[in-house]
């Protein structure tokens, strides 16, 4: 799953490629023709450094190439070619994007031990956080709670943190994670989400004013929203929600 950042390094990745093939057709060019007119095959030695370099470009480059490849590719040939991906990175950090890249292909295709296993490796690669932030989904969804809420401090998810509260029904601490969360934000960047979901915990916590009008604010912000039309008809929605995550990622 090819995001912004990463689409922009693989144009690069490939421009770099462009140019390492196009070096290594005029130094091929030119050492043909010299050749022919001295009768006798010569290579300078800033040919053969200008080669060598060309040749480690396009062996850096081969990672992004085969990632690239992947998402053209059918379901059998994309996972090889992503395997693939992953055994030619060299440098630790694109090694970890390939792994944290496979872990995204066995997250879409709903594989989701596999994903967590990926994951898991690229963040030990080096540190990867947008694998982190998948690994601090993937734990609740997976009712992991202990490594969930370890994984998710680290990425500033108050959210999710709150959700894992949530999914344990320790309502007042998920309260507080929430509840800090959009006093420190004091109403800027404060999403439809924070409201519903504090809105939920006041529910939970027998405080059905303040539920009413926390849901009365996330609705404004976000009108016509069928997920918090089913929050609020739904005093168990986290549960329920969760469950059916379990079973799309065959956890």
């Amino acid at each position: 799953m090819i995001n912004n950042d990463l689409f922009i390094t693989v144009v690069v990745m490939f421009l770099l490629a462009f140019v390492a093939v196009l070096l290594l057709l005029v130094i091929s060019i030119f050492v043909c023709v010299n050749s022919y007119k001295q009768k006798s095959l010569k290579i300078t030695r800033l040919q053969v450094i200008l080669a060598s370099i060309s040749f480690i470009i396009l062996y850096l480059t081969l990672p992004f190439g085969l990632l690239a490849a992947s998402h053209k590719a059918t379901q059998n040939d994309a996972e090889k070619l992503h395997k693939l991906a992953i055994k030619t990175a060299v440098i630790p950090s694109v090694k970890a994007e390939m792994l944290k890249e496979l872990g995204s292909y066995y997250l879409i295709s709903q594989q989701g031990e596999k994903a967590l296993q990926f994951f898991e490796n690229s963040v030990k690669t080096s540190e990867n956080k947008e694998a982190i932030s998948q690994l601090c989904l993937l734990y609740t969804v997976k009712g992991d709670y202990d490594l969930a809420l370890s994984t998710c401090k680290k990425t500033g998810l108050e959210q999710i943190i709150a959700v894992n509260y949530i999914l344990q029904e320790d309502y007042k601490k998920a309260y507080g994670v929430i509840n800090v969360k959009m006093q420190k934000n004091k109403n800027k960047n404060i999403t439809c989400w924070d409201y519903a979901i504090r809105g939920y915990i006041n529910r939970k916590l027998g405080k059905r004013n303040l539920f009413e009008k926390d849901y009365a604010k996330a609705t404004k912000l976000c009108p016509d929203n069928q997920l918090l039309q089913e929050l609020y008809q739904n005093e168990n929605y986290y549960k329920d929600a969760y469950s059916k995550y379990r079973k799309y990622y065959n956890f």
